[in-house]
């Protein structure tokens, strides 16, 4: 694991950095953002000076860099920002906020952000991202990893208040890129887009992928620009990878990371190749380690077990959760990401799925997405979602929720078949199947298994 070099950067915040790519902007003019369907556009030199308006506005306000803090019950905000449409909730919410008490600290130890997990498993948890977490991601944020520069147009769709969706705003304006917004991911405005700015790299997460894959409308558009996608947020499966590399003639690279690690943490550089499966490999400052998921052992190379991260990206902890921050870190400083996977020969890391979403099917370990991957290349199958139903004699039983495609004929007993001809006994769908209009899924693209298993009880 290499360190990062030091730089001016280290003796400046976050709001300097962005204050000095905008002043020195030689072009205030360019559009920074629009939006797709209302056309509203702002430019880098609006967006200075709307930003320097703003800062005036919470300085006059007596609001310090410790109170910008945005999760309502656990930071208690005194300043919150949202929308018209939700502008009557915040007044309510207003009325028990409570104040919070000055604090100084280093800068680099600053949080910069607060961010929640993405509670696809528990009640989501308040990540302390510092000064130095935010400003190691920008390492990332160009070539030869997530190529964002002047030249490049990125989508604004994943939410802006997601791990994914905010470091990629930030990778737009640090490289004075231009962003189209897409408020609601709608099939034809996502396309529209693409070919209409001449789109060349496409940051996307599982559901998109699927999309892309599969869907006849895709055939209409020209995507001959598009020549490089990453992909994460959730693994992409082989069918769907394989399926979207051929029809898109483009190279897929997967990438690693969550909110905990400030992002991406493993991506293969532009150009190299990767498996078809495989998210990367760790960035030079991040060292994983594969431990023992019974005795916390570290693994051989080759061994399934939960992922443990050292980097200088790891965040400063859950907000007002001390205890619980240092019951998550084996051997003082590897963060357990709660993921299994392993390392192959070359280094490159493969995730399985995660450790609380494993199915335990008697003495068996089976991965939710290994099934939904083989269910999503089934040609009559949009999508599907897997969970463990609870079993008194086999502790879990796989069952699918799927989403099939319409007027086609197919049966619960026709899914079971396809996906045991795919896998060994113990994986098969012996929870059966269940016919839904959509699967749940959060923000970021991950399906909600809490919702799954509400529609069984």
């Amino acid at each position: 694991m290499q360190t990062i070099s030091q730089n001016e950067s280290k003796f400046k915040s976050l709001g300097e950095i962005f204050f000095d790519v905008l002043k020195n902007n030689l072009d205030p003019n360019k559009i920074a953002m629009i939006d797709k369907v209302t056309k509203k556009q702002i430019n880098y030199g609006e967006l200075l000076d709307q930003s320097l308006k703003l800062a005036e506005e919470l300085k006059a306000l007596g609001v310090n860099k410790d109170e910008l803090k945005a999760a309502f019950i656990h930071s208690k905000p005194k300043v919150m920002f949202t929308t018209q449409d939700h502008f009557e909730k915040v007044l309510v919410l207003r009325e028990i906020t409570d104040y919070i008490k000055n604090q100084r600290a280093n800068c680099e130890d600053d949080c910069a952000l607060l961010l929640n997990s993405s509670g696809t498993t528990s009640f989501p948890k308040s990540v302390v991202l510092t000064q130095r977490n935010v400003k190691t991601i920008f390492n990332y944020l160009k070539f030869p990893y997530i190529d964002i520069n002047t030249d490049n147009v990125l989508i604004g769709m994943m939410p802006f208040y997601h791990g994914f969706g905010l470091m990629l705003v930030f990778g737009s304006i640090v490289n004075l890129s231009m962003m189209v917004i897409l408020r609601k991911f709608n099939p034809k405005d996502y396309c529209e887009i693409i070919e209409e700015y001449n789109v060349t790299c496409l940051q996307i997460v599982p559901s998109i992928g699927v999309f892309l894959a599969k869907h006849p409308m895709i055939a209409n558009y020209d995507f001959s620009r598009v020549k490089d996608i990453t992909c994460g947020a959730a693994p992409l499966g082989l069918e769907v990878q394989d399926a979207l590399e051929k029809r898109l003639n483009c190279k897929i690279r997967q990438f690693y990371g969550m909110t905990e690690t400030s992002g991406v943490i493993t991506l293969v550089p532009t150009g190299d190749e990767s498996k078809i499966g495989a998210s990367g490999k760790p960035l030079p400052w991040v060292d994983i380690k594969v431990i023992d998921i019974d005795n916390n052992e570290e693994m051989a190379q080759g061994g399934i077990g939960e992922l443990c991260v050292k980097t200088i990206q790891n965040m400063k902890g859950y907000l007002g959760m001390d205890e619980d921050t240092k019951s998550l870190y084996w051997n003082d400083d590897y963060f357990r990401a709660g993921d299994i996977g392993y390392i192959d020969k070359d280094g490159e890391i493969f995730i399985l799925d995660r450790l609380k979403e494993m199915i335990k099917y008697k003495a068996f370990q089976v991965s939710p997405s290994e099934l939904e991957d083989i269910l999503n290349s089934h040609e009559y199958i949009v999508e599907s979602g897997v969970i463990g139903l609870p079993d008194e004699r086999a502790g879990e039983l796989p069952m699918a929720f799927v989403v099939k495609r319409e007027n086609v004929d197919l049966s619960e007993e026709a899914v079971k078949e396809f996906v045991a001809g795919h896998v060994s006994l113990h994986k098969q769908l012996h929870g059966g199947v269940k016919f839904v209009k959509e699967i749940p899924k959060g923000s970021s693209g991950k399906i909600l298994r809490k919702t799954l298993r509400q529609l069984i009880k």
